[in-house]
């Protein structure tokens, strides 16, 4: 039987059969003349309805939509969906097929450049690590330690060395920064450890700090800082200061401000004609410059040194932050054959991973011993720091374990102490430049 559904006007017109049998027995309802409103026909309103659905989803550019219904056939509406299925699997599989092409491709990205980091970190010259603190004697109180916040997994501690290896193979720390990545506060902490500190070494009696990795490596200077400061560390990184000056160009050098008491030592070590200065100010220094600017000694002791330090490590950092991938790959395939560590290979790859999630961290500096918590020694006409081990444990312990306002709050302390310092040494300075 043959139905017109008007969109126009909600009628049916002609006959309606409704509940045929296989027998070809039905009920009929005959309309002789005008029309019968479909609210007095609960069984056609049902199919109507069903009808006009699809037929408004069909009818845009026409009026009315024939629908013709076999008995034993399935009804106009699935045959519809079946329809659409048929038409749009196609199109889902293009975009399932280019999906997989897009992720299979990143994972062949990934993997490709995970192989290559994996060739880059196996040029890291390792040594055996494993370091036992069970025997350490530990100097300081132990109100002054955090001995358990400092087991956190949302806070990890590295040790930064600046080794000076001479022709001989011999390896001094002209630099130690305890380098934190805090996930818990979102920040990057970086302790200066002054090597002129008067302190105990382990099984070596006392000397300067930086006299422990001349005796035992990292693995003792870890020991000694333990020992000490009761922070304990248990991995070290230790940079070859003769690739400093490659990293510092792979980046495209780093911005420094040089005051006019610092050119002569500046220009003292620098190498390079080409790369002294004549006269202070900001300057975008290459490799050799800010590896001059590091090591200037006889300007504001090793306090004003260290600051100097972490300032490029800080500029090294920002530019860190600006470079490729790609870039940043190149960047450590140059440097990883002057690296030492007693990191296994795996700890590597995971730091240098997580080092990505990181970048847009807040950066905090502080320097140990802070002021007021030391004096000068002289033994022997040597001159040394001797630290109150006490007082700049709990320093410490605060800045790397403590809330983030008191971290902040000791980095900016120190800040203005350094601050205060330079204005001093800039005045000395400058009335000795006028005699």
């Amino acid at each position: 039987m043959v139905k017109s559904v008007s969109n126009a006007d909600n009628e049916i017109d002609g006959a309606v059969v409704v509940g045929g049998s296989a027998a070809g027995s039905a009920q009929c309802v005959s309309v002789a003349s005008g029309s019968v409103r479909l609210e007095s026909l609960p069984e056609v309103r049902e199919l109507t309805e069903k009808m006009q659905d699809d037929a408004k989803e069909t009818a845009k550019s026409t009026k009315s939509v024939r629908v013709i219904r076999k008995t034993g056939t399935p009804d106009s509406q699935n045959s519809k969906k079946r329809k659409k299925f048929k038409k749009r699997l196609p199109v889902k599989r293009i975009v399932t097929m280019s999906l997989l092409v897009i992720v299979m491709g990143l994972l062949a990205l990934v993997v490709y450049e995970t192989y290559k980091l994996n060739d880059i970190v196996d040029s890291i010259h390792y040594v055996p690590g494993g370091v036992s603190f069970d025997k350490v004697e530990v100097l300081v109180s132990q109100s002054e330690m955090n001995r358990f916040e400092s087991q956190t997994d949302e806070i990890t501690n590295i040790l930064l060395c600046g080794c000076d290896i001479d022709k001989n193979g011999t390896s001094r720390t002209d630099s130690m920064i305890i380098l934190t990545v805090d996930h818990k506060h979102q920040a990057i902490k970086m302790t200066s450890l002054m090597r002129d500190m008067y302190l105990q070494i382990p099984g070596c009696g006392k000397n300067k700090l930086n006299a422990a990795f001349a005796f035992g490596g990292g693995n003792l200077l870890l020991k000694t800082i333990y020992s000490n400061f009761g922070i304990r560390i248990d991995r070290f990184v230790c940079i070859d200061y003769n690739v400093f000056a490659t990293v510092v160009d792979n980046l495209g050098g780093v911005e420094v401000e040089i005051e006019p008491m610092e050119l002569e030592q500046f220009n003292k070590y620098v190498k390079g004609k080409r790369n002294r200065l004549s006269k202070a100010g900001v300057y975008n220094f290459n490799g050799q410059q800010a590896l001059s600017y590091c090591r200037i000694r006889k300007v504001g002791t090793d306090t004003a040194r260290t600051a100097r330090q972490r300032r490029v490590l800080t500029q090294i950092m920002k530019k860190a932050r600006t470079i490729s991938p790609v870039d940043a790959q190149n960047l450590l395939a140059v440097s990883a054959p002057f690296i030492t560590s007693n990191m296994t290979r795996n700890e590597m790859t995971g730091l240098l991973l997580d080092g990505l999630g990181c970048l847009n961290y807040d950066t905090l500096e502080l320097r140990i011993p802070m002021d007021g918590a030391w004096t000068d020694k002289k033994i022997k006409g040597i001159w040394y720091v001797n630290a109150d081990i006490n007082a700049n444990a709990r320093y410490l312990n605060q800045f790397i374990y403590g809330e983030n306002d008191v971290a902040q709050s000791l980095s900016l302390r120190q800040k203005k102490s350094d601050d205060l310092k330079s204005k001093h040494d800039r005045a000395a300075f400058e009335k000795k430049s006028r005699k």
